[in-house]
C-alpha cells in the first residue's frame, strides 16, 4: 500500500514487466534524506531521497522470468510490488491506428479473442492526458493489465498481436507501454526544445500552458456541441412531429426511395448539414424473430441513431466507428419489422459508406439490408457546425504528459503508427519526425534503440487517381530510414479504401514483428518489401535494383504496373515495366529526357504489384534521375 511519505510511480506496480538483460531503474519519492531500501530476489539495494524527495537506484540486469516480488522500505513504511515479470518491454505509440482496441476488431478476430488468456502478455495503457507547462513525473489512473477475457477488449489490437508474436517466438514475457492518442499530430509528441525551429508551434504551446486557455477551449467545445445538438434537435421534424419517424405507426407512404449504401448527393443533400431519416421494413418468421440478433449498418457519415420497431438499439456520434448494434430479445417479432436510422450530417458529406456490411444477423443466418430504403430529409441547417479545439493535439502536450513519465523505464524499442494527421505537410514531417526520434532516444538515454514505424497504407477510392496527398507523405516517411536502427513497414496492401482505420491489424503487427527480429534481436530476416537500391539509366531504359528480395522479385498479376516517368516539367506518364533477373526494366519510350521516376504514387495505388517472395510489397517512392 502506498504511503504519502513513500510513493512509487504508477509504472512500478503489481503486474509490471521489466526489461531483461538491462540495468533496471527503480525510483520514487520519500521524505528528504530518508534512507530507502529495495529488496528484490533476496538482495538489498540502498539509496536515499534528495531534498526534492526524489530517490532512485539501479538493479543489476536480470534474466527473463517471474513472477517475482519486490519490497520498498523507508523507515517504518513498506510497499510490496507483486507479480513482477522480466522480459521484453516495447513502447507502442502514435495515433488512432495504434490506439484502436481489440474491441473494434472483435468480429474479425473472434477466435483470437476467445483464446486470449496468456498472462505473459501485459499492457500499461496511459490515459489520454496533456500538459503544456511542465513534464509530468507520474501517470494518474493507469495500471498494468494482463491479457484475459476480461481485459483483451481494451488492449491495442496492433500492440497485442505484436506482443503475441514476440512471446511465441522468444518465450519470454512481453510488456507493452501503450501511449497513443487518436488524431494526434507528430508535434504533440515533441518537447519545446525539439521544436525550437518552429516558433509557430512554440507560440501555440505557450498559449495552452496558460490555465485560462485550457478552460476557454473546454468551454468552447462544450458550447459548440451543446449549441449544435440543440439546433439539430429543434429542426428535426422526425423527432418533433408525432408519430416520430422511428415509430412503426408513422405513415411513410410519401417518402422517396434510395438504394443503400449511398452518398447523400443522390438525395439532393450534397454539401448540406442537417438530418435525414431512413426506414426499411423486413418480414420475419416467428423462429427468425426469436434468434439472437445483431444489426450492422456499415459505416455512416457523420452520426446515427438506430431504431428497431420503435426501440432505440444504438448510436454512434462520429463517422469513423463501424455501426454494430446488438438487439435485445423481444425487440424483433414475427411479421413486419421496421428499421429506422436517423443520420445527422455535420460537415456536408453525408454517406452510407460503400463496401461495408449492412446486415441483420439472426443466429447463424443473415439478411442483407443493402438495397432500397425509404428516406426523408427532416432538417436542413445552413450554418456549419463550429470546429472544436482538440486540446490534446496541440504541440508538446502529449510528450510532456504521456512520454516524459516513461523516460526512466527501460524499453527494448518503439513501435510507431502515426502520420494521418500530418498528411499534406510532408516536407515539414520529414524534419519533425526525425527530430522526434532523436528526442526520444536522447531523453530515454538508452542508446539508439530500435524505432519501427508504419508507412501509411492505401486509402481513398482507387478510381480517384488524381489524389496523391498520401503518396507524397509515404515518400516523406522514407526519410527517417536515414537514421540508424530504424525500420519502416510497408502496408500498401493492408489498408481499406473506405476506412481510415483498416481492421487488419494482425498482418500489420506481423510486419512490425519481422522488423523487430531484424533490428532488436539481430536475426538475419527480411522484414520489408523490395527497397530501391540502385538506378541505372541506359538508352531507352532505366534499370532498377532492389534490396530485400527474400529469394527474388515477383509480380502479382500478369503485368508489372505502377511506374511513372516525367521530364523537367514533372508531368508524369505511366510507363511499361518488366522483371528480368530480379531487376525491374523501365521502358522510357514516350518520355523524352526523363528526370523523375516514381512508383505507387497514388493515395490508393491499387495497380502497384511489385512484391518479394515473402509477399511483402514495395513501397511508394519518388527518385530524381
Amino acid at each position: 500500500m502506498q504511503n504519502i511519505n513513500l510513493k512509487l510511480p504508477s509504472l512500478i506496480n503489481d503486474g509490471m514487466v521489466l526489461q531483461q538483460n538491462e540495468e533496471i531503474k527503480i525510483w520514487g519519492w520519500a521524505l528528504p534524506q530518508e534512507e530507502v531500501k529495495v529488496i528484490f530476489k533476496e538482495e538489498e539495494y540502498l539509496t536515499a531521497a534528495n531534498a526534492e524527495r526524489e530517490w532512485s537506484l539501479f538493479l543489476p540486469a536480470q534474466k527473463a522470468g517471474g513472477p517475482f516480488e519486490m519490497k520498498i522500505i523507508a523507515a517504518d513504511k513498506e510497499i510490496k510490488v507483486s507479480d513482477i515479470l522480466i522480459g521484453e518491454v516495447w513502447l507502442c505509440s502514435g495515433q488512432s491506428n495504434m490506439e484502436l482496441p481489440m474491441q473494434r476488431v472483435k468480429d474479425r478476430y473472434a477466435e483470437e479473442i476467445k483464446a486470449a488468456g496468456n498472462d505473459q502478455i501485459r499492457e500499461f495503457k496511459l490515459p489520454i492526458t496533456y500538459n503544456f507547462k511542465d513534464e509530468n513525473k507520474d501517470i494518474k489512473g493507469a495500471s498494468w493489465k494482463k491479457v484475459s477475457q476480461d481485459t483483451i477488449s481494451d488492449f491495442s489490437a496492433l500492440a497485442y498481436f505484436f506482443a503475441k508474436k514476440l512471446n511465441e517466438k522468444y518465450e519470454v514475457p512481453v510488456g507493452i507501454l501503450n501511449a497513443s492518442v487518436g488524431g494526434s499530430p507528430v508535434e504533440a509528441w515533441m518537447s519545446r526544445k525539439s521544436l525550437a525551429e518552429y516558433p509557430e508551434y512554440l507560440k501555440v504551446a505557450a498559449e495552452f500552458a496558460q490555465p485560462e486557455k485550457i478552460k476557454a477551449a473546454e468551454a468552447h467545445n462544450l458550447e459548440v456541441n451543446k449549441e449544435w445538438a440543440k439546433r439539430v434537435y429543434e429542426n428535426d421534424r422526425g423527432l418533433n412531429n408525432k408519430p416520430h419517424y422511428f415509430d412503426p405507426a408513422y405513415n411513410d407512404s410519401d417518402w422517396q426511395t434510395v438504394r443503400i449504401p449511398t452518398k447523400f448527393d443522390r438525395l439532393n443533400f450534397a454539401n448540406k448539414n442537417g438530418v435525414v431519416w431512413f426506414r426499411k421494413e423486413i418480414e420475419l418468421t416467428k423462429a427468425e424473430a426469436e434468434n439472437e440478433a445483431r444489426l450492422w449498418l456499415g459505416r455512416i457519415v457523420d452520426a446515427d441513431t438506430a431504431y428497431v420497431n420503435g426501440k432505440r438499439v444504438g448510436a454512434v456520434t462520429y463517422k469513423y466507428p463501424p455501426r454494430k448494434y446488438k438487439l435485445k430479445k423481444g425487440i424483433l417479432k414475427a411479421g413486419k419489422n421496421l428499421i429506422a436510422v436517423r443520420v445527422v450530417v455535420n460537415d456536408g458529406q453525408g454517406e452510407f459508406v460503400a463496401d461495408k456490411p449492412y446486415k441483420l444477423f439472426l443466429g447463424e443466418n443473415e439478411i442483407d439490408l443493402k438495397g432500397e430504403w425509404k428516406y426523408k430529409v427532416a432538417a436542413v441547417i445552413k450554418e456549419d457546425k463550429k470546429e472544436e479545439i482538440f486540446i490534446q493535439w496541440q504541440p508538446t502536450g502529449l510528450f510532456n504528459a504521456m512520454i516524459a513519465p516513461l523516460l526512466n523505464y527501460k524499453i527494448k524499442g518503439v513501435c510507431w503508427y502515426q502520420g494521418e494527421s500530418n498528411t499534406g505537410r510532408e516536407e515539414e514531417y520529414k524534419d519533425l519526425f526525425t527530430k522526434m526520434i532523436k528526442l526520444w532516444r536522447q531523453r530515454f538515454n538508452q542508446g539508439k534503440f530500435p524505432f519501427i514505424y508504419a508507412q501509411l497504407p492505401n486509402f481513398e477510392p482507387p478510381e480517384e487517381n488524381e489524389r496523391e496527398i498520401w503518396a507524397a507523405f509515404r515518400n516523406a516517411q522514407r526519410d527517417a530510414l536515414k537514421l540508424e536502427n530504424t525500420a519502416m513497414t510497408v502496408n500498401l496492401d493492408l489498408g481499406e479504401w473506405n476506412d481510415l482505420h483498416p481492421l487488419n491489424k494482425k498482418d500489420v503487427a506481423h510486419r512490425f514483428y519481422l522488423a523487430a527480429r531484424k533490428l532488436a534481436y539481430g536475426e538475419d530476416v527480411v522484414y520489408s518489401g523490395p527497397e530501391l537500391k540502385k538506378l541505372t539509366k541506359k538508352e531507352k531504359q532505366i534499370i532498377l535494383e532492389f534490396n530485400n528480395l527474400a529469394g527474388g522479385l515477383k509480380v502479382k498479376g500478369e503485368q508489372l504496373k505502377g511506374f511513372e516517368l516525367a521530364g523537367v516539367e514533372k508531368k508524369f506518364k505511366t510507363v511499361k515495366a518488366k522483371l528480368n533477373n530480379n531487376q525491374v526494366i523501365i521502358d522510357t519510350k514516350g518520355v523524352e529526357d526523363p528526370k523523375y521516376l516514381r512508383y505507387a504514387w497514388k493515395d490508393n495505388p491499387s495497380e502497384a504489384n511489385l512484391y518479394n517472395q515473402l509477399d511483402l510489397p514495395a513501397g511508394t517512392f519518388l527518385e530524381k534521375l
